[in-house]
């Protein structure tokens, strides 16, 4: 997708990425660049090029945004006044309301209550803290250049800047990591009035140095049915595949995402989809290119794509899947599928769904090996 050809679109979801972090986590996929990456000026060079990015690409938003999340990177390492600057040409203020739901990642070692007070003044009223372990040699292990302490002390100065919408990231599957490890985690966070938790799946490459020493696939099943069964003692709801929330607090930002709505993604390495022409298009993963093609006023985006219908089926099943609400038995259009489906339930994979009549939804083991329940029915 040229910069020409960009639809006239009303997006209502908007993702900005940052890029910075303190250290590069030797178990992220995503993009981003630790201190020892950058150069003195990339921080300015980054507002200027987002600004300019901003401008170019507002007309794509609605008048109102219903989502704004900021991810990274880590966003907190971003001052809010320069956040604010970046993105003046959006004119975010005309567009939330009090029902906007504005998330910020951020790390326990960039958190300050001075700072995280200026954030909530920017219009930030979510905040989704990395978290991964409590457990001193996890953490470590992790790379994380945060201690327990830290993260404590990082949730007492979020609550304090009056933030009521918090999320913790956990990571399960950690070399080392056993059920009380967890168990603990989980209890030491919910002492405070979190309203979610995502916990993920530690997951390597064949290729790095700690995938021989990740647990069996039995002791991974364990780690992920047991943060399903306590979390949901302590009143969260299994919504989505890694995510808990308290009632009515489910990440809105990324339903639209797992719902197929439309989302625009600025900064570098960004997605973007048009869901009214099924076009999916990506930013260059590499914050120099980023700020170079802006700065000659040329197209950010690497790649685009119109899925084909085939593409789209499977999209639907994988993200319906992710879900509790599950899909409708309507899509069980097949005597294989059918077969299939009654295959799943008997392994305690499937479900009806107990709340909705008329659909299917995956167990929370179903949750656990979803991958292989999606392959199966799609």
């Amino acid at each position: 997708m040229t910069q020409s050809t960009t639809p006239s679109l009303s997006i209502r979801s908007l993702y900005i990425h940052f890029p910075f972090c303190e250290s590069k986590c030797h178990y992220c996929d995503f993009y981003s660049l630790g201190v020892d990456r950058t150069r003195p000026k990339d921080g300015e060079h980054f507002e200027a090029a987002l600004r300019q990015e901003c401008a170019r690409q507002a007309h794509l938003l609605a008048p109102e945004i219903d989502t704004l999340f900021f991810g990274g990177g880590t966003p907190s390492m971003t001052s809010p006044e320069s956040m604010a600057r970046a993105l003046e040409p959006l004119d975010l203020h005309s567009r939330i309301n009090s029902k906007t739901e504005w998330t910020m990642e951020a790390n326990p070692s960039s958190i300050t209550l001075e700072k995280m007070k200026r954030y909530r003044t920017l219009g930030v009223n979510r905040i989704s803290m990395g978290v991964q372990s409590m457990i001193e040699s996890q953490l470590s292990l992790l790379g994380r250049v945060h201690s327990r302490q830290t993260a404590l002390k990082a949730l007492e100065s979020i609550f304090a800047a009056d933030f009521n919408n918090v999320s913790m990231d956990l990571l399960c599957g950690i070399p080392g990591q056993t059920l009380a490890d967890l168990d603990s985690a989980m209890n030491e966070l919910t002492q405070y009035p979190i309203t979610h938790l995502s916990c993920y799946l530690l997951t390597l490459p064949k290729h790095h140095p700690m995938f021989k020493d990740l647990p069996s696939e039995e002791i991974q099943l364990q780690h992920l049915l047991f943060i399903d069964e306590k979390m949901r003692s302590l009143g969260f709801e299994h919504y989505e595949i890694s995510n808990f929330a308290k009632p009515g607090k489910q990440a809105r930002h990324n339903l639209a995402y797992w719902k197929g709505a439309s989302y625009l993604g600025l900064g570098p390495s960004a997605h973007s989809f048009d869901s009214s022409q099924s076009i999916r298009w990506k930013n260059f993963s590499s914050l120099h290119r980023y700020v170079q093609l802006l700065e000659k006023n040329e197209s950010v985006i690497e790649w685009s794509e119109t899925l084909r219908e085939d593409q789209l089926h499977m999209e639907r099943w994988m993200l319906s899947l992710r879900l509790a609400e599950g899909f409708p038995i309507s899509w069980l259009n097949t005597p294989l599928r059918q077969s299939t489906a009654r295959e799943l339930q008997s392994r305690d994979l499937l479900e009806d769904h107990p709340d909705l009549p008329g659909r299917k939804r995956l167990t929370a083991t179903g949750f656990a090996l979803s991958d292989q329940v999606i392959a199966a029915l799609a």
